[in-house]
């Protein structure tokens, strides 16, 4: 009774960093059972509890991020353990500025520190600092490699094209080939949805075809098809936003759409020694140019053709111009206004922006009831603010206005169906393709010089590694200014080849607008007459740049492919 009265509380801590590694290779009760049989040669000791941490990083997560961590530091502070047992000291973190000083001040409150592996930590000279420094920085360092070894196989797999795990796209889910991998798992293959992949195709057609706001696709979703997402949520958004910036619709396998990184304190709060480790990490988005893709596209993974993502890449960035820069684009404009002129109006006195307006008036109805009357109209927004600034009209009426323009817009439809002009539009096609081969191999000459430098940028590391454990010839500052122009000229390449991959792609689209262009002319006419108000705006903002209107004036600006469209055959556009 007295031994056992005597006998030191033990507490053990397991800990794995992945959820994948819970059930690997029973990691967990491997280490329990070690710890198990380490306390029975201590015939002093007991075991008082268990803590057990499944799936939590010992680098990316700090102690105020990890519960059962702060169990532990709680149960220490009330004298609740006496020794405190791990299997490793790395289970306790890899984190070289938090976790040495965790484990000093364990001891410090009285709490023996003891691993199965490297046995018991004391702080009794300043060698035992030191080798606790040593430790964890080892295993920090370690923890880098590691994460640099899995994001360099998997930067590899995902250029080829393979799926490298992680969340499944909506769209798309894994099918078990019957193929076992080396650690006795099932390898699943990623194969598309049928039912995810129509509203992922609908999503994009609500964009695309009837420029549907974010916000309106959200209620579409909610409202009219009463669909959930696929954790049973509402749509919202931000959700679809990152659905259609998703590369993986258009056939290419992406990774590294996020990467973990320090939360910044900017409530202007005053940093202390407390708050100072207390540095959170979280994955943030990366930009989309430095995301890693595959080098070639599988049409097996495509819901969508790569014209039509383009296309929404290039609606959502002018709407995001449109917020950034206070501006109206004609190509995205108020689709609720029931003009059809909206958004493509200039006024001719003073070259502002004209927009739509609505007047209302009371009337009398024959059961001696009233109601208002609205009526929309056109008006310019510098008159609107003050008369002085336009000695325009303060109304223009929308059906001369509109009867005009639709006249000129007809004769110009008339006319694209009766031109051939194939032949032209052809070798147009080919220039094209031709400078983008061109900028392709440009393009290509480019990723090879990266590689290169960032082959450099490696080295220098390794050198700096070398020079601050004194095994380097050269100097650190010298070396340090090295990798500082390597980067530099690292992040110049890469800047190019974000330049010269959007004029290839825009370049390749184009090509394929000047054929599509020759093909739909002839229907243009039949489809704008019989399409919806929404449908018709899109088709005006495709054709029209702007219309200029002036008191007795309406000139009408048509865009630049037309514009081509009409040189091909020879024939002025008639703007």
């Amino acid at each position: 009774m007295e031994n056992k009265a005597a006998a030191k509380r033990v507490g053990c801590l397991y800990r794995v960093s992945t959820q994948k590694q819970v059930n690997v290779e029973d990691d967990i009760p491997m280490q329990r059972n070690a710890c198990m049989e380490y306390i029975k040669k201590m015939p002093e000791w007991e075991l008082a509890k268990e803590y057990i941490e499944p799936g939590v990083s010992g680098y990316h997560k700090g102690l105020n991020d990890r519960k059962v961590l702060q169990e532990v530091i709680k149960d220490v502070g009330d004298k609740k353990i006496d020794v405190l047992l791990v299997f490793m000291f790395d289970r306790i973190g890899r984190k070289d500025n938090e976790t040495p000083f965790l484990l000093k001040r364990i001891v410090e409150c009285g709490v023996e520190a003891w691993s199965v592996c490297e046995g018991q930590q004391t702080f009794e000279n300043s060698s035992d600092n030191l080798m606790n420094i040593i430790r964890f920085w080892g295993a920090n360092t370690e923890s880098k490699k590691t994460a640099a070894r899995v994001d360099s196989g998997r930067n590899y797999a995902t250029k080829k094209g393979k799926f490298t795990g992680g969340i499944v796209a909506y769209g798309y889910r894994l099918a078990p080939t019957g193929k076992w991998d080396r650690k006795n798992r099932m390898i699943n293959e990623l194969i598309k949805d049928p039912f995810e992949s129509g509203v992922v195709q609908d999503i994009y057609a609500k964009l695309i075809d009837e420029n549907m706001s974010l916000n309106g696709i959200a209620v579409y979703l909610n409202e009219d098809r009463r669909l959930k997402t696929r954790k049973g949520n509402k749509w919202n958004t931000s959700t679809i936003r990152n659905m259609l910036k998703n590369p993986l619709y258009k056939g290419y396998m992406s990774y590294g759409k996020t990467r973990m990184r320090e939360v910044e304190k900017t409530n202007g709060e005053e940093v202390t020694k407390e708050t100072f480790l207390d540095v959170k990490r979280r994955q943030r988005p990366v930009p989309s140019g430095q995301w890693v893709l595959a080098e070639e596209a599988n049409p097996d993974y495509a819901i969508v053709s790569e014209e039509r993502w383009q296309m929404a890449q290039e609606i959502l960035e002018r709407r995001y111009k449109k917020y950034t820069d206070h501006l109206r684009p004609a190509g995205d404009r108020t689709w609720k206004s029931s003009l059809l002129l909206v958004g493509l109006l200039e006024c001719g006195c003073c070259h502002g922006k004209i927009s739509s307006a609505v007047s209302s008036k009371k009337i009398h109805k024959a059961d001696d009831s009233t109601a208002r009357k609205y009526t929309e109209f056109y008006k310019c927004n510098a008159r609107g603010r003050d008369k002085r600034l336009c000695p325009a009209k303060s109304y223009i009426s929308r059906f001369r206005l509109e009867r005009a323009v639709l006249e000129e817009v007809n004769h110009v439809l008339d006319r694209m169906g009766q031109i051939d002009c194939s032949q032209q539009l052809v070798h147009s096609q080919k220039v094209l393709l031709e400078e983008s081969a061109m900028e392709l191999k440009e393009l290509t000459a480019l990723k090879k010089e990266y590689e290169r430098v960032q082959g450099h940028i490696e080295k220098f590391q390794q050198e700096i590694y070398k020079a601050v454990i004194g095994e380097s010839d050269f100097d650190p500052k010298y070396i340090n200014e090295c990798l500082k122009r390597a980067e530099e000229k690292a992040e110049e390449i890469r800047k190019k080849e974000e330049t010269l991959e959007k004029a290839v792609q825009t370049k390749r689209l184009a090509a394929d607008g000047y054929v599509k262009t020759n093909e739909t002319a002839p229907v243009w006419r039949e489809v704008f007459e019989e399409a919806p108000l929404n449908i018709r705006k899109k088709l005006l903002s495709i054709l029209i740049e702007k219309i200029v209107a002036a008191d007795h004036q309406i000139d009408i600006y048509f865009k630049a492919d037309i514009s081509r469209f009409f040189e091909c055959s020879g024939q002025d556009s008639g703007q």
